[in-house]
């Protein structure tokens, strides 16, 4: 196998005088995408340089496999284009099948759940003329992982018995076995069908599906009540998950032994685990593997005495388990609105076919008396605006979702999940124009008391009271979310460090001279901190900016709070005061 590709990849030359050369470095990519990256990379780099000698059809192949590696290294933006190119323009249906489907893992990824739940759905319309085996696996894959995540399991195991390893060929066996069992829920840590798989995968050589399923294994072997055998197995292909640098298994292997450790009673080594499922996952996101490590972190600590860390790790915790609840939401909503979607177009059809009978109609009654035609013609009238009125209502739905799906219900602003998504697009975009942006993110001051002293409800008004400030001050350009709790968020974009200064000064001002009035004998007084960052300073990353303004936060929290902080290149702070001190709830 290696000596092949060695023949393939050995001379640019011998390449392009056989028709068979770059064929041949096309199915070795195929065949060694998830094995061996060192040997795929060489083919995609020989591939390029010979792009001239390659038919139309193989250059369409090799840009599907540049997205596909270009997935797998987590370049989705990068991969996006490419995938979109393959399916509007390449004219082979089995590979725009392929790129269908892996769109749709990529955009699942990425939390854009409305455009992936389409693009699913279409692949469910399309399924039965798909001919090409491998295109019928990667689609069949694709629309398991998509009724998973839309809580349908009975569905996506339906999909799932469909994927048939046995027959599959070695490329695609194993990815056939990992998805399958994943559908199943009802399954032990020795099904015999789950180990055979194991074996199946370490056979061909497919390092990345075998690992899935041998972390599958071991959440079985710890919820079993064996976490001793569970971290022997999870140490036993530590070697393998961290060779491959797939991301997501190490947060996973990592988490899933500090659950184990913790089980036994053994917190340090559980604690150890813990920061180091931490350290393997992007603060800035929200994914499983951070929310079960902060809490594990929040327990240990509280255990060991340590309230100030407990609590630091509780807050953290909090934020992943409220962001993960936000994202669930929007997922949800997402899929609901796709199924309106798909309702609407069915009585859409139904209502064209109701005309068309209608037509019918009239040219057979033609002959027939006046008034028994006028009859029949009212009441397939009064069917078709029945239809219609139906129709109107099921439209005034799919709006009602989609405006819970992009706004917190309590303040109208937009929600976590759609606040990021809306704020990396535009921070992208003002990446390539190379304006400046600046990100404020604000936490309301003593809000616990405020609950205490007047009750939830004025809480919420508070909360509202402030929106209403926040947006009197903003441009209809800005991005403004609530991030959480009495948290929000406000991207400007071209905006620079000083302007951005001045409008959250602007609004913290406005929150100390305008306290809310709840009757006549209780009025609140409110104020924030803010903390403030750049592109200048923190670059064109949302993440960066997040976790710079997050930072700033803290510190104006620290400095006494009702101030504005702002990141400096010296990593120091720029205090804005206007030395109104801060104002408690009444």
């Amino acid at each position: 196998m290696g000596a092949l590709l060695g023949v393939a990849v050995g001379s640019a030359a011998a390449a392009t005088s056989d028709p068979a050369g770059p064929a041949l470095l096309l199915a070795q990519v195929e065949k060694f995408q998830l094995t061996d990256h060192a040997r795929v990379a060489a083919a995609l780099k020989q591939l390029h340089e010979e792009e001239r000698q390659l038919t139309p059809a193989q250059r369409w192949h090799l840009r599907y496999l540049d997205a596909y590696q270009a997935s797998l290294d987590g370049s989705f933006d990068r991969a996006a284009p490419l995938l979109r190119d393959v399916i509007d323009h390449s004219g082979d249906a089995a590979l725009a099948t392929r790129a269908t489907a892996k769109l749709i893992t990529n955009l699942a990824i990425n939390h854009h759940y409305e455009e992936a739940f389409k693009l699913a759905n279409t692949l469910m319309v399309d399924l039965p003329g798909v001919t090409d085996s491998a295109a019928h696996a990667q689609a069949l894959r694709a629309i398991v992982q998509m009724l998973g995540l839309a809580g349908e399991s009975d569905q996506a195991l339906k999909y799932a018995q469909q994927l048939d390893p046995e027959r599959a060929s070695p490329e695609n066996r194993c990815g056939n076995y990992s998805y399958k069992f994943n559908a199943m829920i009802t399954l032990s840590s020795n099904d015999p069908g789950l180990l055979r798989a194991i074996a199946v995968c370490l056979a061909d050589k497919q390092a990345v599906f075998a690992n899935t399923l041998r972390l599958t294994r071991a959440d079985f072997l710890k919820e079993e009540g064996h976490p001793d055998q569970a971290i022997a197995l999870l140490k036993s292909i530590e070697p393998s998950i961290l060779r491959s640098g797939f991301q997501p298994h190490i947060a996973d292997l990592h988490v899933s032994l500090a659950q184990s450790y913790a089980k036994l009673g053994n917190d340090a080594d559980a604690r150890r685990a813990a920061l180091a499922a931490v350290a393997a996952s992007d603060p800035g996101s929200f994914t499983w593997p951070l929310q079960v490590a902060y809490e594990l972190l929040y327990e240990i600590g509280k255990r060991a005495g340590n309230d100030h860390l407990a609590l630091s790790y509780y807050e953290k915790y909090v934020v992943q388990y409220k962001a993960g609840m936000d994202d669930a939401k929007t997922r949800a909503l997402a899929y609901q609105m796709v199924k309106q979607n798909v309702l609407s177009k069915k009585m859409k059809l139904d209502a064209l076919g109701k005309q068309n009978r209608i037509l019918e109609l009239r040219q057979a009654l033609a002959s027939q008396a006046q008034e028994t035609s006028h009859l029949l013609i009212a009441l397939l009238l009064a069917m078709l605006a029945f239809i219609m009125s139906a129709m109107f209502w099921l439209r005034r739905s799919q709006l009602r979702f989609r405006q819970m799906a992009r706004h917190d219900g309590l303040t109208g602003a937009f929600n976590r999940g759609y606040f990021f998504d809306e704020a990396g697009r535009v921070v992208r975009r003002l990446h390539r124009t190379g304006a400046e942006v600046c990100l404020v993110v604000l936490d309301m001051d003593h809000f616990k008391r405020v609950n205490d002293t007047h009750g939830h409800p004025a809480g919420d008004e508070v909360l509202r009271h402030t929106v209403t400030i926040c947006r009197s001050e903003l441009r209809e350009s800005d991005v403004f979310g609530r991030l959480g709790g009495e948290e929000f968020g406000i991207l400007m974009p071209a905006c620079s460090r000083d302007q951005g200064i001045e409008v959250a000064s602007r609004i913290r001002r406005q929150l100390i001279e305008n306290p809310l009035i709840l009757d006549a004998q209780n009025t609140i007084a409110v104020s924030a901190s803010f903390g403030l960052a750049c592109s200048d300073i923190s670059g064109h990353q949302l993440h960066q900016l997040f976790g710079d303004a997050d930072a700033a936060l803290y510190r104006a929290k620290e400095g006494g709070r009702n101030q504005l902080v702002a990141t400096t290149d010296a990593d120091a702070s720029v205090t804005a005061r206007t030395g109104i001190p801060v104002v408690s709830a009444m």
